[in-house]
């Protein structure tokens, strides 16, 4: 990504690489990008990242990118604004964007309900729902590995092995235990707090206790198969 700066603001920024024309009207192919000092003399620099998208992306939002020109530098530097997602489930409505946009049915109103095509309110999950959401997901993913002895005992009466069944009770406790911590939590900072293992202070830092989430028991030994 590049960008065009012009009394040192950014009036343009460049996804691909494309043709350009000089002052004289002389077209410049694409390749013009890959020479870092030919595309100087367009006023056009190299734009660079300074930040990474955050630990559990789908906790939140993609926000704004700002561009800032670091004259000593020659290059553009880009920041990419990460908001957190609300905590609870909103319900999702026009913006005057996109009725402006066409992309709304006629006589829509900024603010109006969202509907799908079976008239129901299209609802945006907040960070609650979206991480009971993937608990219950992976509790159901573990469950799935012993679902055979469940459905040998339903049609051959097949006794189901102890450790099987402590297991998948371990699994179901730990969700629960997990669902509540989540339901529990006052803010996104005290969301943010059930993500992140323990370290102690040894340097480098060590893991002392795992994230509460998504720490669900391993098979007991003795699983059978």
């Amino acid at each position: 990504m590049w960008a065009k700066v012009d009394n040192n603001k950014v009036t343009r920024i460049y996804a691909h690489p494309e043709w350009l024309k000089d002052g004289s009207g002389t077209a410049h192919p694409p390749s013009t990008f890959k020479n870092t000092t030919s595309l100087a003399s367009f006023s056009i620099h190299p734009v660079v990242m300074t930040n990474a998208p955050p630990n559990h992306r789908e906790l939140y939002k993609s926000g704004d990118i700002t561009y800032a020109w670091k004259s000593s530098k020659k290059i553009v530097e880009a920041t990419h604004s990460y908001p957190l997602k609300a905590m609870a489930d909103v319900n999702d409505t026009w913006t005057q964007t996109e009725i402006d946009s066409g992309n709304a049915p006629a006589g829509t109103k900024k603010g109006d309900n969202k509907l799908d095509e079976n008239g129901h309110q299209i609802v945006i999950l907040g960070i609650r729902s979206l991480l009971i959401n993937e608990v219950k997901n992976r509790e159901s993913s573990l469950l799935l590995q012993t679902d055979k002895w469940i459905v040998r005992k339903a049609e051959k009466t097949t006794a189901i092995p102890s450790t099987v069944k402590s297991w998948r009770d371990a699994i179901r406790a730990k969700a629960t235990t997990m669902e509540t911590a989540i339901t529990n939590a006052t803010d996104s900072d005290a969301i943010l707090v059930l993500l992140r293992p323990t370290y102690d202070s040894a340097d480098p830092p060590k893991v002392t206790a795992p994230a509460v989430l998504y720490d669900y028991p391993v098979p007991p030994e003795g699983m059978p198969q």
